[in-house]
């Protein structure tokens, strides 16, 4: 075992000692790579998929997911990637997921005031990357996150472990995610280091149900590309009355090569007639497809449409932005609920002080509950620091009258008392 692997495992073990969490503190096979200060799992591979995905694809999919006996995530967790391709779908993702992600992450004590020093341990990358992995989770199905190196109470590196090679309804990390027979840990084993993510009662993901709209979106658009290409452009016709295969040859090059700014010389006996296409809203029969796949996929993301795609009034704008924000709600309360249920106690198996009964909010970085603040003023105050007139004014959006103060006011114990 090479001394990097040495001070990996007395550093969880003596996490694992201060914190007395009663998880399981031991690491998941690791190997140096090639006499390197490197560490990797040797427990995932993976074959891209990268041909065009149809219909069959997701039924067939679909039947090896739902094995009862023997499922199989490698082929729909394919097809969910290339989805993933179509900016309409990833567009609507990423608006869920960034309205949690870019919360602010706070600590609260059994009191419920913020824990400013450790609310700052967790106001980092690899966390906020957690919360990436865990909203994703609900559009995939899951989620594997590895915690490659960290001390005691300082995370330093993870990576993502594909989700082709987590079967979840037996608990199990393939080392070839195409042969599910084959070599595989029970990740569970590990749960300090395989960081195991699943936000949604169903293992499956919301993508099962959004994945065909993108198959028959980009049916869509090529026969619009094939539509164009034959009726689009006007069409040339040329008539000749020298029936000959090198002026047959000569013809056919004139045609091949009138493009932009072009020109040609004919002989008499030719003559070349353009054929325009007459209708001008064949187009409606895509774009309008289009258009309705781009809605139901705003739909089964967002819950509406206005917020991605055009609307017609201010008050249905207003109606569908509350329903995203019911939403987003719904989305912050499971990820704190993953957090403070699960999480916490991996930090704190892996060095992190953070005492039983303390939460973790995420909350608006520009909007923080009055009673809230007022308990964290509070404390400051208490703490012999002093709030100035402007920090009050803004922050409580009042105006302090200091010309005609109140005859009973005490300077020195009122402002504390309105704190308490």
């Amino acid at each position: 075992m090479s001394n990097r692997n040495k001070y990996i495992k007395q550093q969880l073990k003596l996490a694992a000692t201060n914190n007395n969490t009663g998880r399981k503190a031991k690491q998941p096979p690791l190997e140096d790579t090639r006499d390197s200060d490197k560490i990797e799992i040797d427990y995932f591979h993976l074959y891209e998929s990268l041909y065009r995905k149809e219909v069959t694809d997701w039924q067939n999919s679909r039947t090896i997911r739902y094995d009862p006996f023997n499922p199989v995530t490698y082929p729909i967790q394919q097809l969910y990637k290339d989805s993933m391709l179509d900016n309409h779908l990833s567009g609507a993702i990423n608006q869920r997921i960034l309205r949690v992600q870019n919360k602010k992450i706070i600590v609260k004590d059994t009191n419920e005031t913020e824990d400013f020093e450790r609310s700052k341990w967790l106001n980092k990358k690899w966390f906020r990357h957690f919360i990436k992995m865990a909203m994703e989770s609900k559009f995939y199905g899951y989620s594997m996150v590895f915690i490659e190196e960290f001390e005691a109470g300082n995370i330093k590196k993870i990576k993502d472990i594909y989700r082709e090679n987590i079967i979840p309804e037996k608990g199990l990390l393939l080392k070839d995610a195409y042969n599910p027979a084959g070599t595989a840990i029970r990740y569970n084993d590990f749960s300090n280091f395989l960081i195991y993510i699943q936000l949604d009662s169903n293992a499956v993901g919301i993508l099962e149900r959004v994945a065909p709209m993108t198959i028959f979106k980009r049916h869509s658009w090529a026969s619009w590309d094939d539509f164009e290409q034959i009726f689009g452009v006007p069409i040339r016709i040329a008539r000749t009355a020298i029936n000959t295969k090198n002026h047959k040859d000569d013809l056919q090059q004139w045609l091949s090569t009138m493009g932009k700014k072009s020109y040609a010389i004919f002989d008499k006996q030719t003559d070349i007639e353009i054929k325009e296409n007459s209708k001008t809203d064949s187009f409606n029969v895509f774009d309008r497809k289009i258009e309705r796949i781009n809605k139901e996929i705003s739909k089964g993301i967002l819950g509406q449409t206005m917020t991605m795609d055009d609307g017609s009034s201010h008050s249905q704008a207003a109606v569908h932005s509350e329903i995203l924000q019911d939403i987003t709600d719904a989305d912050i309360m499971d990820v704190q609920d993953w957090i403070n249920d699960d999480f916490l106690s991996v930090l704190r198996n892996l060095g992190y002080d953070i005492p039983e009964g303390y939460t973790v909010e995420l909350i608006d970085k520009k909007k923080t509950k009055t009673a809230d603040k007022i308990k964290v003023d509070g404390v400051l105050m208490q703490n012999g620091y002093n709030l100035n007139n402007d920090y009050i004014e803004s922050t409580y959006d009042v105006i302090l009258d200091e010309e005609n103060p109140r005859s009973d006011r005490n300077p020195q114990n009122q402002s504390l008392s309105f704190f308490e």
